[in-house]
């Protein structure tokens, strides 16, 4: 384990394994766990959502495409969203304990964040599996969607229908998740079991930096 490797923006390793230290001495202490939330948000953001938020405000009129990129990087972030929520880790090896999972288990962990937590669960409803094969895995592995999904800008709604199309708004995505994530700090901050699976959770980051 490298203590100086850099794994939220410019916090270290050492400084979570600091921060946990004072969390197991005072577990339910409100402005240590806000402290904690700050890893969480600072890779999320450097990582994934700034450069998505980016590619979107600097959109230009000959620009053609770009919310395959937007989509792509989300899609990429939805199962660390999920796993955070439950403390689980991804191995290449034989899982060891109830929090490990490994390869075939990726789409119950991406669908289920789809169909459980808001605001995706009211959009998403049946078109759960249909999108993590036709849009998540057709963009990770072919850079193309699949099926009739379509990216665009254009829709009222984050998923619309039209016609025979399924519609993905790529600015909405990206609002969808941060909208997430504000959801995701409340109840982190009262709920002693997601306290206990971001425990989990960044100690398996830090085990692998």
């Amino acid at each position: 384990m490298n203590l100086d490797i850099q794994i939220a923006g410019t916090k270290t390793v050492r400084g979570w394994l600091n921060l946990k230290n004072l969390i197991e001495k005072d577990f339910n202490n409100e402005a240590l766990w806000n402290k904690a939330f700050t890893f969480f948000k600072d890779r999320l953001f450097t990582r994934y959502i700034n450069p998505a938020q980016k590619i979107q405000n600097d959109i230009r009129s000959e620009f053609v495409g770009e919310g395959f990129a937007i989509s792509t990087i989300l899609c990429s972030l939805i199962e660390a969203l999920e796993t955070f929520y439950q403390g689980k880790h991804f191995t290449p090896q034989k899982p060891q304990n109830e929090y490990e999972y490994t390869n075939g288990h990726s789409k119950k962990i991406f669908t289920n964040f789809l169909t459980q937590r808001e605001p995706f669960k009211s959009e998403f409803k049946s078109l759960a599996s249909d999108f993590y094969f036709n849009v998540r895995c057709s963009l990770l592995h072919e850079a193309a969607t699949r099926n009739g999904w379509e990216i665009r800008v254009d829709t009222a709604r984050l998923i619309e229908k039209d016609g025979d199309k399924k519609v993905l708004n790529r600015c909405l995505f990206i609002e969808s998740v941060k909208k997430y994530i504000k959801s995701y700090k409340q109840e982190l901050l009262k709920d002693n079991e997601r306290k206990k699976a971001f425990i989990r959770k960044m100690d398996s980051i830090c085990n692998t930096a």
